[in-house]
């Protein structure tokens, strides 16, 4: 039984795909695996895109797509925002990049200080990568102490100090010991292990660096209470707390440190914030970002980039940002709850013990019948379910992130949320026998 469904939905999805199959075999010859983002991979063969509208993204063939993946959520206005394509094509006419201070990056760095607490003073980069790494560099600069603490499950990009992991699936061949040496993972949820390691190495810790709620490690959120514990034992062994919230920005005009009122020393934010364009934002508290600043020291820390400050990624971010008010992002949070209701009503209708993870414009589904509060318990999703699930709502005209983090733009309404219910209903039904026959601890 489970072969013959694992066939069928593979049958279907070449036959429904040919032309990204050729894409595809010709994609190889030059990128290795054919795609350039690992994510983007995955069996028989990644989906291709040519062009997106709103809410929805076309194949090659002329397939329709109803995007719930938005760039892995750099896109919260969808795709193609006539005012984001405006300001961008307003300011592109003039030149791209200037390797100076401009007005636009003013108008951005206010508006994003104004917004998010922790942001007194911040630095442009290109890249969430770029963003954390500099931001460690900052904190061990700062403070003269070389260690860094970590949550298992956070992800913080894929620089060598902070790439090592024990979520499944991430190789970490090439990185050398010593660049994780000095580097500290607790679980996250349990602030007892996170006292007793900032206890034992506060003379060598520079910071700990976490999400506010762990975005790809199945979007767990904090415990009641953690985040502000945390922000105690940090300050009472004077130790930097550093959010990164390239991910978890979203929920809120000023991040998950306005949402919880836990303010942390550095701050990384990125994805949204570009306006659908490449961008990496690091800072912080003044005193900390002064070591920058020439006009404070003899010997600034250094920092440059031939496109930092891009100057079409300002102009973006900046449209993109004064329309992601507080009214857009209650209006998104609703439908993100609206979808989480839902979802919840059709695994109990199919008779499922599975759950859905939810803040904000966040969803992502676990096929694990406990609730799920740490990313070990995240890792026991079934890896086949996860699987033909993305591949059958592909076959539906669902694009989707494979691990089933399901990400909205406020492009979305509610009708098209009951369209996209109906289609996940649907392929619970068509894996049912399935997990009938393999999979019998979901069922309830």
């Amino acid at each position: 039984m489970g072969e013959e469904i694992k066939d069928r939905i593979f049958d279907i999805y070449k036959e429904k795909f040919p032309v990204c199959k050729e894409r595809h075999n010709e994609l190889v010859k030059y990128i290795p695996g054919g795609a350039t983002r690992s994510l983007s991979y995955f069996k028989p063969f990644p989906i291709h895109i040519d062009y997106g509208e709103g809410s929805y993204v076309f194949t090659p063939e002329g397939h329709k797509l109803f995007d719930i993946t938005n760039a892995y959520g750099a896109l919260i206005h969808g795709h193609g925002d006539p005012d984001i394509v405006a300001a961008v094509q307003a300011g592109i006419e003039k030149g791209s990049q200037y390797s100076t201070p401009t007005m636009a990056q003013l108008k951005l760095s206010k508006l994003l200080c104004e917004r998010v607490p922790g942001l007194e003073k911040l630095r442009f980069l290109n890249s969430g990568t770029e963003a954390t790494l500099y931001a460690l560099r900052t904190a061990r600069a700062y403070t003269k102490k070389d260690k860094i603490l970590k949550m298992v499950g956070g992800f913080h990009g894929t620089h060598d100090c902070v790439a090592a992991s024990t979520k499944k699936n991430v190789i970490t061949a090439g990185i050398p010991k010593g660049m994780t040496e000095d580097v500290i993972e607790v679980p996250y949820n349990d602030i007892e292990a996170l006292e007793q390691a900032v206890k034992e190495n506060a003379s060598e810790l520079a910071v700990v660096i976490m999400e506010p709620f762990l975005g790809a490690g199945g979007v767990i959120l904090p415990k009641k209470g953690y985040l502000k514990s945390i922000r105690e034992i940090t300050e009472k062994y004077n130790v930097l707390l550093f959010f990164d919230e390239i991910f978890s920005f979203r929920v809120h005009t000023g991040g998950c440190q306005a949402l919880y009122n836990v303010i942390p020393d550095l701050t990384t934010v990125g994805k949204v914030i570009g306006g659908g364009l490449p961008i990496g934002v690091f800072g912080g508290k003044e005193e900390i970002m002064n070591i920058y600043c020439h006009e404070h020291t003899d010997t600034p820390l250094y920092h440059s980039g031939t496109f930092n400050g891009y100057e079409t990624v300002m102009q973006a971010g900046y449209a993109a940002l004064k329309k992601f008010d507080a009214d857009a992002v209650d209006k998104i949070n609703k439908i993100g709850q609206y979808f989480h209701d839902n979802l919840e009503r059709i695994f109990k209708e199919n008779g499922l013990n599975i759950q859905s993870n939810h803040i904000g414009s966040y969803l992502n589904i676990h096929f694990v019948n406990e609730k799920v509060t740490t990313p070990e318990l995240a890792m026991k999703s079934e890896e086949e379910l996860l699987s033909l699930m993305h591949l059958s709502l592909l076959n539906k005209g669902i694009f989707t992130i494979p691990r089933a983090l399901y990400i909205l733009s406020c492009k979305m309404t509610e009708k098209e949320i009951d369209n996209l219910v109906n289609k996940i209903d649907e392929t619970l039904k068509e894996l049912l026998p399935l997990i009938e026959k393999k999979y019998t601890h979901l069922l309830l």
